[in-house]
């Protein structure tokens, strides 16, 4: 019997691979949400506000001697959960000894990456599902003023005229000046989107050689699960609130467990993220229908 493998070897092999080769599957994985998006923290799974601190009121003048006057911020709050996303994964012994044993590095690590693109695909459904504001309204819509009034394809016309509603967003009587840093599409419109924004040249000019005054004005997010010809601006999130991603403590990492089969020879294991997302301000989007 000496040599042979047995069902707590691979555990203890899966132990000390298999968290490190998960953590490198969601490091690999292919995903651009984090870039426009605000990383946040829930300590359980009840619902929790998010409170809009809004735009702070333009500062008045202060007389000699006077008082100072307070001011004030919105109070509107959009709510945020947390939940759980996870799977099991069961392998035999014969199959891993069949396999050599790399099946322990690579299934963990597919288990990362399913993670992370989990949590993409959570961020990317917020913009085509379109979800209500706390005002009953939804996200993309005309009274939010983040709705192009008729699909239009990506060009310097309509992407100026975009720009431009997004700067002329209010909070009460202010005017925000909000202004988007992404241009956010699906595959279909990436090399449109590309030469748009690197051409020195309107590529969307029917004659001459007329400038191209959008050009390295945003940078570019592509996502395939965007499908169709809708394309979306994005504020910066360092400076305005955009879609926030909770995770519970702070753990923005899948957890991987693993354990022996007892009613046959194999062992399991089991990936599980908790993460919420939820869009905090409508003012930092603007999205057109595309053509």
């Amino acid at each position: 019997m000496a040599g042979a493998h047995t069902t707590s070897d691979f555990a203890n092999i899966l132990s000390n691979v298999a968290q490190a080769s998960v953590l490198r599957g969601w490091e690999q994985a292919d995903e651009t949400f984090e870039a426009w998006t605000v990383t946040g923290t829930l300590p359980d799974f009840k619902e929790a506000k998010r409170i809009d601190a809004g735009f702070f009121e333009r500062l008045p003048k202060v007389p000699e001697g006077a008082d100072y006057k307070y001011g004030t911020v919105g109070d509107r709050a959009e709510k945020i959960a947390l939940a759980t996303y996870g799977k099991l994964f069961r392998i035999t012994r014969q199959a891993i000894i069949n396999d050599d044993l790399s099946v322990l590095d690579r299934i963990p690590m597919k288990m990362g990456r399913a993670a992370r693109r989990t949590i993409g695909g959570l961020v990317y459904g917020v913009l085509s599902g379109n979800p209500l504001m706390s005002d009953g309204k939804a996200l993309f819509s005309a009274d939010h003023g983040n709705l192009a009034a008729a699909g239009a394809a990506l060009s310097v016309a309509s992407l100026s005229a975009a720009i431009a509603a997004m700067k002329t967003q209010k909070s009460g009587d202010e005017v925000l000046n909000v202004r988007p840093r992404y241009l956010i599409v699906g595959a279909g419109l990436e090399m449109v989107a590309r030469q748009l924004l690197l051409s020195a040249v309107d590529p969307t000019a029917t004659k001459g050689m007329a400038m191209n005054p959008v050009a390295g004005a945003l940078e570019l997010i592509v996502d395939a699960r965007l499908e169709g010809t809708a394309w979306y601006l994005v504020a910066d999130p360092a400076a305005y609130d955009t879609i926030e991603v909770a995770y519970l403590d702070g753990e923005q990492e899948p957890y991987l467990e693993e354990k022996d089969r007892w009613g046959s020879d194999g062992v399991e294991m089991k990936v599980r993220m908790d993460a919420g997302v939820s869009p905090l301000d409508w003012r930092t989007f603007y999205k057109n229908a595309g053509a």
